[in-house]
């Protein structure tokens, strides 16, 4: 018998049938997104940039995690003004659990992930379903948006960005005024992650101004409370060094500009992949060819964002509600303050700045895209011509996969480059190639210690130190500038990274420490870590830590000549003579016999006297650090002096000593007793001869 509604009540209601396969689709596309993104974002974590800024970044949320260190700001930002913290005590999250800076770049991924879905659901809350799928798919394979969610020192995490959206979204267009309270807060999580972030404050004000009835006082007055509580710590500390941070804000703020459409040209490159090729450095023309003749599309993403800021500004005036015309609005604020802001930039605007962004262009592209169609297909199914409307829809699909297809190609593309270049100069070397080289290391050192030996010896202040200094956390590890000085602990055991080295068959800065070490007994040369394109690390070690044949050939110094901070000169190496215009190579031999004063800043300096006792040459260095140094260390400094081309023949003599910097103070040397005799060392006479 049939129903009163004339089916079978045991036949589903094919309204139903329709529901649940739709939302099986839905729902299968999304997964198939969500793993693609996830994909883009974790895979070949290895591969990612680790520079200076990251491994600071790692470094610091090391120091944070397990040496106690509580800051009060950040690294400096880009504006020349200090961070606040917040992306230091993120990074030691995942540090804590695992102290290899790989724990860093997972996490980071992993939370650029969860963005995509913290798209899809505010698009979908606010815009619609089918919008919120386009949005995140355009979100995921993004080729900027999946480089910058691997780079750890991109301090604004869209995850957090769109938290604040998801309040303002709340708290303007559903009237939920508890919601502001949270947009007082993600604002300052933030800022504690990246100061360019400060575009966010006139963003909530101008809310707050334009949409005052959705206000309650009560929420903003918690709000304002709870933000000010957040930014105490980093106000106190700018209180106490002078206000340096704030009058730098005041500086930035009203410093002259000139316009640029610099921010514009960012802002529309950030859609897609537009201006990518760039990472590859001298192989842009190559990457180009290889990827396929698509990239046009990055102009037709740029012209179909147009298109979208255009509809936005439409619905603000005619959406059909109150909370369409909002959730449009705040969208607009969110993509055009940023940028306005950096029309007249007072200091050089960077691409990274706007990331800031995401995913709102994608979330208002994905809007009008969809309303356009859902516009036009009715526009055809009212003038008979459904079918033609669906034939579209299927063409339209197509072209997406296809986009999305190639999108997805030109990041991997961008991988491979990164595994076979990796140093092009359009990205840091990938962390995969640094990371083993420590390794390496730590294995040559057998729990002993790694000395670095690069052509820089500050960590936090250059490049190699700043990168080993996180990816050597827990092996004991110093580091000097290998062209001019050679540590030679006097514990057992010790491992050399020496690095990088530039390509072979060439001649390299550290070429000179690699012939010492190769020649100095004692010494096994390990395995070299050689990149693909022909830079590399090579690594030294030692098992034993009685260095006796390392001044066997060179001229002793009586018994050892003290001075007044511990350093005992015991040995030296020059030529016995030399030509106008040459320049001479010097080694001396020295060594602690007791921990030296702390906070002194400690260079050598080699000096080359005529027999009037003028100065005609020298070289100065401090090329292994005094804060670094410990008790029994034996040292081989080199020093390079220049002689005149107009030097005279005859005899000049080799003085060698220390002095303190800035101060120019000189270290004098001591007799057995402590008490000063002299100013320097007299080390040899040298003749020229023309």
């Amino acid at each position: 018998m049939n129903s009163p509604q004339g089916r079978d009540p045991k036949t589903p209601d094919s309204s139903l049938i329709r529901w649940l396969s739709g939302l099986g689709a839905h729902a299968v596309a999304l997964v198939l997104i969500l793993i693609v993104g996830f994909a883009l974002r974790l895979s070949q974590p290895t591969l990612v940039e680790f520079k200076r800024d990251e491994a600071t970044i790692a470094r610091l949320g090391q120091a944070i995690a397990y040496e106690g260190y509580l800051p009060a700001v950040g690294v400096d930002s880009s504006l020349g003004i200090d961070n606040l913290p917040l992306t230091l005590y993120l990074a030691s999250v995942p540090l804590r659990v695992w102290s290899d800076p790989l724990s860093l770049v997972i996490f980071t991924c992993l939370l650029n992930g969860l963005a995509l879905l913290a798209c899809y659901a505010l698009t979908r809350a606010s815009l619609g379903r089918t919008q919120a799928l386009l949005a995140t798919l355009l979100f995921a394979v993004s080729p900027w948006a999946v480089l910058y969610a691997r780079k750890i020192w991109s301090r604004t995490l869209p995850l957090v960005t769109l938290a604040f959206a998801a309040s303002l979204w709340l708290t303007f267009a559903k009237r939920r005024k508890w919601a502001l309270v949270g947009a007082f807060v993600s604002l300052a999580a933030l800022l504690g992650l990246q100061l360019e972030a400060l575009a966010f404050v006139p963003i909530l004000g101008l809310a707050i101004l334009l949409f005052h009835d959705a206000v309650a006082w009560r929420p903003l007055a918690v709000g304002i409370l709870v933000f000010g509580v957040l930014m105490l710590p980093y106000a106190v500390h700018d209180v106490l060094h002078e206000w340096e941070n704030t009058l730098g804000l005041v500086g930035y703020a009203g410093g002259g500009g000139s316009f640029s459409w610099r921010a514009v040209l960012y802002t529309l490159s950030l859609l897609g992949g537009m201006g990518i090729d760039g990472q590859v450095g001298p192989y842009h023309a190559q990457f180009l060819w290889e990827t396929g003749p698509f990239w046009w599309t990055n102009d037709v993403l740029s012209g179909l964002f147009a298109l979208a800021l255009i509809y936005a500004a439409v619905e603000i005036v005619r959406g059909e509600s109150v909370e369409r015309r909002r959730t449009f609005s705040m969208l607009l604020l969110w993509i055009a303050l940023p940028l306005l802001l950096q029309l007249r930039p007072s200091a050089p605007t960077q691409r990274h700045y706007y990331v800031m962004h995401y995913p709102a262009q994608h979330m208002l592209m994905a809007t009008f895209v969809v309303d356009t169609t859902v516009g036009l297909r009715r526009w055809l199914a009212g003038r008979g011509r459904k079918r033609l409307g669906g034939v579209l829809l299927a063409a339209g699909g197509v072209c997406l996969a296809l986009y999305a297809s190639w999108q997805v190609s030109v990041t991997a593309r961008l991988r491979h480059y990164m595994v076979v270049h990796p140093t092009t100069g359009g990205y840091g070397v990938p962390l995969r190639y640094t990371r083993e080289a420590a390794k390496i290391a730590r294995s040559a050192a057998r729990e002993g210690e790694v000395i670095v030996l690069s052509e820089e010896t500050q960590p936090m202040m250059s490049e190699t130190p700043t990168v080993f200094d996180a990816l050597l956390f827990g092996v004991d590890h110093r580091f000097a500038d290998g062209r001019a000085a050679i540590p030679m602990p006097q514990r057992e055991p010790v491992a050399y990274l020496v690095g990088p080295l530039r390509s072979t068959g060439t001649a390299w800065p550290l070429e000179t420490p690699i012939r010492q070490l190769a020649s100095r007994s004692g010494l096994e040369a390990g395995s070299p870590l050689i990149l693909p394109d022909g830079t590399g690390y090579a690594i030294y070690a030692k098992a034993e830590g009685d260095w006796s044949a390392v001044t066997a050939d060179m001229t002793p110094l009586a018994m050892g000549i003290p001075f007044a901070n511990n350093v005992v000169f015991a040995a030296f190496e020059a030529p016995d003579g030399a030509l106008p215009g040459e320049d001479i190579e010097v080694w001396l031999a020295w060594w602690l016999r007791a921990a030296p004063p702390t906070g002194a800043d400690t260079h050598f300096t080699v000096q080359m006297l005529d027999s009037s006792g003028d100065l005609i040459g020298q070289d100065d260095h401090a090329a292994f650090p005094s804060d670094q140094w410990r008790a029994d260390d034996l040292v081989l400094s080199r020093f390079v002096v220049s002689i005149p081309n107009d030097a005279a023949p005859g005899t000049y003599q080799l003085r060698a000593g220390m002095y303190i910097y800035p101060d120019i103070q000189t270290v004098p040397v001591v007799d057995p007793v402590g008490n000063p005799v002299d100013d320097a060392v007299t080390l040899t006479d040298v003749l020229t001869v023309e």
